[in-house]
């Protein structure tokens, strides 16, 4: 016998090593399987591991000698309790702990789970089955061997318990490694697909907010992209703008995609709000608590609720009005006057105020405290100086909510929109929105507005006759109106340039030179 140690402990060392290297749980299972075979003198070795559930036997790995390429079947064998005959000696190694050697024969075993599992190869006439046990001593499987000649010798070796101990704790290393990388590879896997539905929330969002911050230049675009992102967000934030721009949409448009788009959206006109009066607005006041007033008054803090309270133009808040809302975004807590309590923020808070105002809050004109507390969150809304082209989109806006609410369709001549193109709007959009509604207040079903049906109402407009520097010749504007003609278009087919040809009833070649000549 120690001869038979001596001359096998090499290739038993060799075998250790290759197993220890090994990296996938699969690799350790035919490592495992070859070197049982091996220490044991066994032909033929298999590897069961118990499942998840605890009540089957799953055949994980063997080998074969002789047969490189071998892999046994896929196989799982139910742990059944009691004392059936003929008894299966996996269950009965599975229950007991204890090695099971059949040196003497197999009769009176069902070794059906064993011939099944190396059908296609010859049936060697001893077995052993041989608990695995993890490093806690439960239960992990079993191994069986199969040889040609005893196995009972080769068991009683302390090299033969070692080796199986450390088998055991090579597939158990294996088996967590391998279930942390599979959590890991699912935790990626849901990480990339919530990521995946964020973004397509994202981009839906983004699409239905076209409707209401209309327009296709970048800025626009970026504006957008910034209100879908901070509608999913919860903190105070500060919205900048000229005049006109549009802000309390961006603050709507924010808030109705937000997950508290149901609850209310509370507007207040802070140059209304005197320093004496801006308490009892927002923080509402207890009976008695003010002198001459009768009634509690809840405060529209408690009536936004958990949806928006909007303070719009809040660069015209008196100082000690700013000093509390300061205190109210530090602290996000309020007191009703003539209480004695304290009660907690609930409301997302939305300001509002001109583009100068870090130039006043340098000025000392603004509480710079108040200033740098809500520029972590900003929104710049863009004025329409700095995206002309979307002065076609908001015409065209505006003529299709007439059309909807009034039953009148309206459409807008070339000369019209270069017209319009070139004029200054110191109201911004705004102004815009006004003049198209002005323009079109008279005209009858079908009409096609022109340049005198904005100058009629336009006081700021020229006379149709007067020269002027800013006029853009025909072909120009006629240029500037079929772009802007076919990028809507695109737009309202999603860039599907066939649909789009069909819409403006011209072939797709020619909308493709079109495209092409426009940077489309």
């Amino acid at each position: 016998m120690n001869m038979i140690d001596q001359f096998n402990m090499r290739d038993h060392f060799v075998s250790l090593c290759n197993l220890v290297n090994q990296t996938r749980l699969d690799g350790v299972l035919v490592q495992s399987g070859e070197l049982i075979a091996n220490m044991t003198g066994g032909r033929i070795a298999l590897i069961y591991l118990l499942d998840a559930t605890g009540r089957n036997l799953v055949l994980s790995g063997g080998y074969a000698h002789g047969f490189s390429t071998w892999a046994p079947g896929s196989l799982v064998h139910p742990l059944q309790g009691g004392g059936g005959s003929p008894v299966c000696p996996l269950t009965q190694v599975a229950f007991t702990g204890k090695t099971l050697c059949l040196d003497n024969g197999m009769a009176g075993y069902d070794i059906s789970p064993v011939t099944k599992a190396i059908d296609g190869l010859s049936l060697p006439t001893h077995m052993a089955v041989l608990p695995l046990a993890r490093a806690n001593a439960d239960f992990l499987g079993v191994a069986v061997v199969l040889a040609d000649g005893a196995i009972a010798p080769w068991l009683d070796r302390s090299v033969t318990r070692q080796i199986l101990r450390a088998v055991s704790s090579s597939i158990e290393t294996r088996q967590v490694v391998a279930g942390q990388e599979n959590e890991k590879a699912m935790l990626e896997k849901s990480l990339a697909r919530a990521e995946g539905d964020r973004m397509s929330l994202r981009r839906r969002v983004t699409g239905r907010l076209s409707k209401r911050l209309i327009g296709r230049s970048r800025p626009m675009q970026i504006l957008r992209e910034k209100v879908a992102h901070l509608a999913g967000k919860t903190g105070p934030v500060m919205i900048l703008g000229d005049d006109g721009v549009g802000k309390e949409k961006v603050a709507r448009a924010m808030h109705e995609h937000s997950i508290q788009s149901s609850a209310p959206f509370v507007y207040v006109n802070c140059a209304s709000l005197s320093a004496d009066i801006f308490a009892p607005e927002l923080f509402g006041h207890k009976r008695g608590a003010i002198k001459g007033v009768a009634s509690a008054r809840k405060g529209l803090l408690r009536k936004a609720g958990n949806g928006v309270l909007y303070l719009d133009g809040i660069d015209r808040l008196c100082g000690p009005s700013q000093e509390m809302l300061l205190r109210l975004l530090e602290t996000r807590q309020y007191r009703p006057l003539g209480s004695e309590r304290d009660m907690e923020l609930s409301a997302r808070i939305i300001v509002s105020a001109r583009s100068d105002l870090s130039v006043r809050a340098q000025e000392g004109a603004f509480l710079p405290g108040l200033y740098y507390r809500l520029r972590e969150t900003t929104v710049t809304v863009p004025s329409l100086g700095e995206c002309r082209e979307d002065i076609g989109d908001i015409v065209h806006a505006v003529l299709a909510g007439i059309e909807r609410e009034e039953k009148r369709h309206l459409k807008l001549h070339p000369t019209a929109f270069a017209f319009l193109s070139q004029r200054p709007f110191a109201g911004d959009r705004r102004e815009l929105e006004g003049l198209t509604r002005l323009a079109a207040s008279d005209a009858e079903d079908g009409t096609m507005l022109t340049v005198a049906h904005f100058q009629a109402v336009d006081a700021a407009a020229m006379p149709e006759n007067a020269s002027s520097p800013g006029v853009l010749p025909l072909p120009e504007a006629m240029a500037m109106f079929e772009q802007d003609l076919i990028t809507r278009a695109l737009a309202q087919t999603d860039g599907n340039r066939t649909t789009a040809a069909q819409m403006l009833g011209v072939p797709k070649r020619t909308l493709a030179d079109k495209c092409k000549k426009y940077g489309l």
